[in-house]
């Protein structure tokens, strides 16, 4: 009697245990990893929606990141923008004073020492600076904006210019992110720099107080006016981080689906993957002990 062995049953058995290991390898991998995809060819349709869910992460990121540096950059202005309003309603308590008819000469000039104190305050907020760079020079945010020109009509010369600069914050959505200083300190509408002197030049002549203190006043409505865009500007930015927050989680949710291995399933089969390859083990050990069994018999 003989025996035929099928001469393909050993490359057959070593196919079957490398595939057994491959697949032993793929369940430990996700296990260790928490990810059912962990290279393109494991879920060819799941890493293209993944590519696309990174990227949209990446970009919500960066939103997010101009988001937290504008905020930063526009309290500062608005804060300093808020200072004015107290500055401003000094001066015109001063202006106020100094139209007493009673008050000296001496009384009206030491008022307007404290005005051209208040005059140079102003100024000094009107050059703001934060990271070495100008807030309110429009986009020429590396030039002083204002410098005092006692021959100049408003008491300072602008440096600057009208430019306004816009920042993406979200999908078609954007923002402007300052306004000019000549929008806001020399206002055709109402310029405070040039009300505080012209009220400097009244009280020092003792001429025209009243008028130049309802100036100022008026003056100081239209720099209300203009810096209301600081804070229409943050409000906007703190609504739209929000949404960029709960977009963020609902990708990161995305993800976790699309990606995401399922641990108690993938354990069972690691298990079951390790039985399979002690089986295709044993199996081959007994086919390369099998010439010796067939001379034990013949």
């Amino acid at each position: 009697m003989s025996i035929r062995v099928n001469p393909n049953l050993l490359p057959d058995l070593v196919a079957g245990l490398d595939q057994a290991r491959q697949q032993l390898n793929q369940y430990d991998l996700e296990l260790a990893s928490g990810r059912s995809i962990n290279q393109p060819s494991d879920n060819p349709a799941g890493t293209s929606a993944l590519i696309l869910n990174h990227a949209a992460q990446s970009q919500t990121d960066s939103y997010q990141q101009n988001i937290s540096d504008l905020q930063s950059r526009l309290q500062i202005a608005d804060s300093s923008l808020n200072s004015v309003v107290g500055v401003v309603d000094q001066a015109i308590s001063l202006g106020t004073e100094a139209g007493n008819g009673t008050l000296s000469s001496g009384d009206r000039q030491a008022i307007a020492q404290q005005l051209s104190g208040i005059q140079q305050q102003l100024v000094g907020i009107a050059n703001t600076t934060v990271g070495g760079t100008y807030l309110f020079g429009g986009t020429a945010v590396e030039t002083q904006p204002f410098t005092v020109n006692a021959a100049a009509p408003a008491g300072v010369t602008y440096n600057g210019n009208n430019g306004v600069a816009s920042v993406q914050i979200a999908d078609g959505l954007s923002v402007n992110i300052n306004v000019p200083g000549s929008q806001l300190f020399l206002n055709t509408s109402g310029s405070v720099l040039g009300a505080v002197n012209q009220l400097i030049t009244a009280v020092q002549s003792n001429s025209g107080i009243s008028a130049a203190v309802t100036g100022l006043g008026q003056a100081s409505d239209e720099f209300d006016t203009q810096r209301l865009n600081y804070g229409t500007t943050l409000n906007q930015l703190q609504s739209t981080g929000t949404f960029l927050s709960n977009q963020q989680l609902q990708l990161s949710t995305q993800e976790t689906s699309i990606s995401g291995a399922d641990i108690a399933k993938v354990a069972t089969q690691f298990s079951q993957a390790q039985v399979a390859y002690t089986s295709v083990l044993d199996a081959e050990s007994k086919i390369l002990n099998l010439p010796n069994i067939l001379s034990f018999l013949q």
